[in-house]
């Protein structure tokens, strides 16, 4: 059986533990990944776990509940919303249909309303797993998958990728991107990442005599120039100055 984590972002600590508790009393396919007093925390739980779900109370410090569903909607697609309320903030909640929340919950939460959402939202990440699961031995589709990411890091190489975004851009979980890209390509994504950006920066250096060193790090991806300087090194054996004036020479 699948497990399926959330996270629960509410200020007030008495309403999370309940939550929390209820929750856990379901017997739901379901595993606390976190949780947060204010929408700015969850968002930090949400880029370092990268849950399914995320239960948050409409008014918080700091970030409210709305803004939290709104960057969900924008940036983390993948990750299901539902949103606690209280009477006088139910109209004001509604305005979140426009980010794709799946179910609105009153306060205090009633635990009959939070199975149902729980378990609508639990078909949904059924339905959208057993699509990964049928892909997954069609070699066809594989393939095809493959071909969709090649072309993605060939376009996007040059900006902050991660497995973690890969996994939400596409719809597929980490291990699968990896195994998946590694049959075809014989290096992991990050690792083919890498290779692209060393070819841009290595013609960058020859091609463009006057630029600076620190500016082509930027350029290919790497705004760290010390680190730019050692990922350099470790594929060529060259620190950059010394691969641009050995090549220079020899022109």
């Amino acid at each position: 059986m699948r497990i399926y984590k959330y996270i629960v972002a509410e200020d007030e600590p008495l309403i999370r533990r309940n939550v929390l508790k209820k929750i856990g009393a379901l017997n739901l396919p379901f595993a606390a990944a976190g949780d947060a007093g204010d929408g700015a925390t969850a968002l930090k739980l949400v880029e370092e776990h990268l849950p399914h779900i995320v239960i948050t109370d409409i008014r918080m410090p700091v970030m409210d509940g709305l803004t939290l569903a709104h960057h969900l909607y924008e940036n983390h697609p993948q990750v299901h919303c539902i949103i606690l309320s209280g009477y006088d903030d139910f109209k004001y909640a509604q305005e979140a249909i426009k980010y794709n929340v799946n179910d609105f919950l009153l306060k205090p939460v009633k635990p009959e309303e939070l199975k149902k959402a729980l378990h609508r939202v639990l078909l949904q990440l059924d339905a959208e797993h057993q699509s990964q699961d049928e892909l997954q031995i069609q070699g066809e589709s594989a393939e095809e998958l493959n071909t969709l990411l090649v072309d993605y890091l060939r376009a996007n190489y040059r900006t902050d990728i991660s497995l973690g975004r890969l996994a939400e851009q596409f719809g597929f979980s980490q291990e699968y991107l990896t195994k998946t890209f590694k049959k075809y390509n014989q290096d992991t994504p990050l690792k083919y990442i890498g290779k692209l950006r060393i070819a841009s920066a290595k013609q960058l250096l020859l091609n463009e005599p006057g630029m600076e060193i620190k500016k082509i790090g930027e350029y290919v991806g790497y705004p760290d120039s010390f680190y730019f300087s050692r990922v350099f090194k470790s594929n060529t054996g060259e620190y950059p100055s010394e691969y641009r004036t050995r090549m220079l020479k020899q022109r």
